[in-house]
């Protein structure tokens, strides 16, 4: 079993060489995943010099290690959760944030030319129960309120003309989500990037800034450089030395194992229609065809070290051995882990903090989310009407005992997946 991720074998071409570090820039942006890179693209396009740093590789983080799914990415609360919280006009605009930003990033592909294996091929969602359905089946219907929002709802007697399992009671089939491979699209943006004049410095991390009289100056493993401005592009891999923005996040271990390719007769049954695919437990489960249709990927949240991949896998396997029985006896071919940021109010946040720009907490929706306000920071950074989004002025804030470091969440994880086991 190869413990890094599958979409690393399917890689279209190896990414540019990557830049020296230089004295001065306009914009350093910490971060080369998605949001990161997009924001320079946009940034390098308008004029700007840029110089993105990452402590790795670009997109080593969540971006070239994710399932692949994208979508609107419909908020958790709701359209009666968020009309409650923030009153009916803003909550219809967050909601419908989400249509623009999976239609940006739609043309964003189109226009760019990048391949990256899109495939819009829907996604189904499962109730675990009779109770979920009926709340599923709710908030679908509040959904079609928000002009453009396409799903519809699946009953029992009709499960197996989209998932090949006996454990749901039903669902919902979302019609604007699709898949992708993440690593290409890390590969296209960084070319995109440095054909722009972006300058991508790899395994730097940042240890420090400190505010000049005109500008910054950014501390890193192997030196320092300037910049006028900052942004902080790093969601769930946030290093310490941007403290303020740690303690707005909640990273969430997320872990992914891959199929030997499987019988066609077998994987067309399982997934006849190559849905993205997901359910109503609390422990989010993820699940999906990879893109040439042969093997099945299996994602779920994880506890421990992200290191332990027999321990990692023979999770996953019991997790998914639940949805197809047919799995046990499958070896997988790989398995991997990293982290996701999630925020205390379940939404993404743009804006600035302390004259620092950034972008990040994604919930576990982040390809779609990144790549959109990424480009849409850019936008505002360099004073364009258009990149306004309904995120941008959602307080982003912290408990106050919150700091960064979310002792506890194991333990919470487990009262989840023992209440998950209960259904």
């Amino acid at each position: 079993m190869k413990t890094y991720a599958y979409w690393n074998d399917h890689r279209s071409m190896p990414p540019p060489a990557y830049a020296e570090k230089p004295a001065f820039v306009d914009v350093a942006i910490i971060g080369a995943g998605f949001t990161g890179l997009s924001t320079a693209l946009a940034l390098a396009r308008g004029g700007r010099s840029v110089a993105v740093i990452d402590a790795g590789e670009p997109g080593s983080g969540c971006s070239s290690r994710n399932g692949g799914m994208i979508g609107p990415s419909m908020h958790k609360l709701g359209l009666r959760g968020l009309t409650a919280k923030y009153g009916d006009k803003r909550a219809k605009d967050i909601l419908a944030e989400g249509l623009r930003a999976i239609d940006f990033f739609r043309s964003f592909l189109a226009t760019e030319t990048i391949e990256c294996d899109l495939q819009m091929s829907g996604r189904f969602r499962g109730a675990m129960s009779d109770k979920d359905f009926r709340v599923l089946t709710a908030e679908v219907e509040d959904l079609k309120k928000i002009p453009g929002f396409k799903a519809d709802v699946v009953p029992y007697s009709e499960q197996h003309q989209e998932v090949g399992s006996d454990l749901y009671r039903g669902g919902v089939v979302y019609h604007q989500d699709g898949g992708l491979n993440p690593a290409k699209l890390v590969d296209a943006l960084c070319r995109k990037v440095a054909d722009s004049g972006g300058l991508i410095i790899s395994n730097t991390p940042v240890q420090g800034w400190n505010r000049e009289k005109d500008g910054y100056e950014v501390r890193t493993a192997s030196g320092s450089l300037r910049a006028k401005e900052i942004v902080v592009a790093t969601n769930g891999y946030t290093p310490y030395a941007f403290r303020k923005f740690r303690r707005r996040i909640i990273p969430i271990r997320s872990a992914i194992a891959v199929t030997e390719e499987l019988d066609t007769d077998l994987i067309e049954r399982l997934s006849p229609r190559r849905r993205m695919h997901g359910d109503t437990r609390r422990l989010v489960v993820y699940y999906r065809r990879t893109p040439d249709g042969k093997r099945l990927l299996l994602g779920s949240r994880t506890q421990g070290p992200l290191d332990q991949y027999d321990q990692i896998a023979a999770a996953i396997r019991k997790t998914y051995t639940r949805i197809y029985p047919e799995l046990e006896p499958v070896p997988f071919s790989h398995c991997w882990a990293g982290t996701v940021a999630y925020t205390f109010d379940h939404a993404p946040h743009t804006g600035t903090l302390d004259g620092i720009h950034y972008a990040m907490g994604y919930c576990g929706s982040g390809v779609v989310r990144s790549v959109y306000l990424g480009t849409r920071l850019a936008g505002k950074m360099l004073g364009r009407a258009d990149s306004q989004t309904a995120f941008d002025e959602l307080p982003f804030t912290a408990p106050f005992y919150y700091w960064g470091y979310p002792l506890g969440l194991n333990w919470l994880m487990k009262w989840h997946a023992l209440r998950d086991r209960m259904i």
